[in-house]
């Protein structure tokens, strides 16, 4: 391996550069690194660079594929890295209201936090049959998103490549009818609202104007429709998605965490978390990368429950608080949901796995219960 001051200023750079292939092979060129040394960075973080540019360097020979199969890498992954994606979500959706008996299930986050990944894999987890008997999906505003989704997470081996980021000015309600096991019926209605819609909310709280822009506006308003002005009696269900191990990152000035702060108050503040039939949920996405920060016997719950705390702390105590005060779930929040879709490299090529989603669903259809007993990990 090149010396720690070479790799940190190599890592550092090469996330930045608009052209990160050209600047790998001047840094191979001027000695800083070798190729050895870019397989051995690649396979330590299989997902710090993206296909393309792992394609690339495969075709420019700065990467063996044998020796990344050596390494671990599954020869399906680099056949994957060859193709395109086939299904493109729609990019056009707008929900008015909901006019029927339904369980609202609203997923909340800021954009590529994985919300839209995580639904196409709790549809997949849902037909299967593991943890209901059957999923039905009815004629609704969300049919063509749920239909696209579905046809990109049920590939016959498993392997998928995910899909991209929601538009802003979208928006989807998928109908659905799961049947238990024991041959009950439970009406879910699961919504997918656009992450950047999550951080127009708290730019418009802040009154940063120069950040909001008439789509923007378009979706608020889409977004006060649906859960202000035209709310319906329904229980409603609210997944908090928390993107692990980006509590440093910005989007348009703010962190993860001020979205999340922001996000939550807003809900409360207009009414919508205030009923004892509502529920909340936080499901933290991306935890592949939790088994690099831990050792192997330590306690994985506990592990992410401190780190949480830790890093945001407002957003959690914001939350118990209110969910104590207004009986919402029983008057707890359950422990955080850790989330994987699976094996995920090179950030867009995906190896399924739906044990994760089981668990979504089983809270989804369980009846709320009054002291604690919440089963999520």
């Amino acid at each position: 391996m090149p010396n720690e001051l070479n790799r940190k200023f190599f890592l550092q750079r090469l996330l930045k550069e608009k052209n990160p292939v050209e600047f790998i092979k001047k840094q191979i060129a001027d000695g800083k690194i070798s190729e050895e040394d870019l397989l051995e960075i690649v396979c330590a973080n299989h997902n710090l660079l993206n296909h393309q540019i792992v394609r690339q360097c495969v075709e420019d020979d700065l990467l063996q594929a044998e020796q990344l199969m050596e390494r671990g890498i599954n020869q399906r992954f680099l056949e994957m890295l060859y193709e395109e994606p086939e299904d493109v979500l729609p990019t056009v959706g707008n929900i008015k209201g909901i006019d029927y008996e339904t369980t609202e299930v609203y997923f909340w986050g800021i954009p590529t936090s994985g919300k839209t990944c995580a639904l196409g894999t709790i549809f997949k987890a849902a037909r299967s049959g593991k943890v209901l008997e059957c999923l039905g999906v009815e004629t609704c505003q969300g049919l063509r998103y749920y239909q696209i989704l579905k046809q990109i997470f049920d590939s016959p081996d498993g392997y998928c490549i995910l899909p991209g980021r929601t538009p802003l000015d979208t928006n989807f309600a998928i109908r659905t009818e799961m049947t238990d096991h024991d041959h009950k019926h439970h009406p879910v209605t699961l919504i997918d609202m656009a992450g950047e819609l999550f951080c127009a909310i708290a730019w418009e709280e802040n009154g940063d104007e120069n950040l909001l822009t008439d789509k923007h506006r378009e979706a608020i308003a889409d977004f006060k429709n649906i859960l202000i002005n035209n709310c319906s009696t329904n229980p409603k269900y609210h997944f908090f998605i928390i993107e692990y191990n980006r509590e440093s990152r910005r989007y348009k000035d703010y962190d993860q965490d001020t979205y999340l702060d922001a996000g939550l108050r807003y809900l409360i503040n207009n009414g919508v978390l205030n009923k004892p039939e509502d529920r909340v949920f936080v499901i933290v996405t991306k935890t592949d990368l939790l088994e690099q920060d831990i050792d192997p016997n330590q306690d994985k719950k506990q592990y992410l429950l401190d780190f949480l705390n830790e890093r945001y702390p407002n957003f959690f105590s914001l939350i118990n608080n209110h969910c104590r005060e207004r009986k919402i779930n029983g008057g707890k929040l359950p422990p955080p949901i850790v989330f994987s879709v699976g094996d995920v490299r090179f950030q867009l090529l995906c190896h399924i796995d739906t044990k994760s989603a089981n668990h979504v669903i089983e809270q989804i259809i369980s009846p709320p219960k009054k002291k604690g007993g919440w089963f999520s990990f």
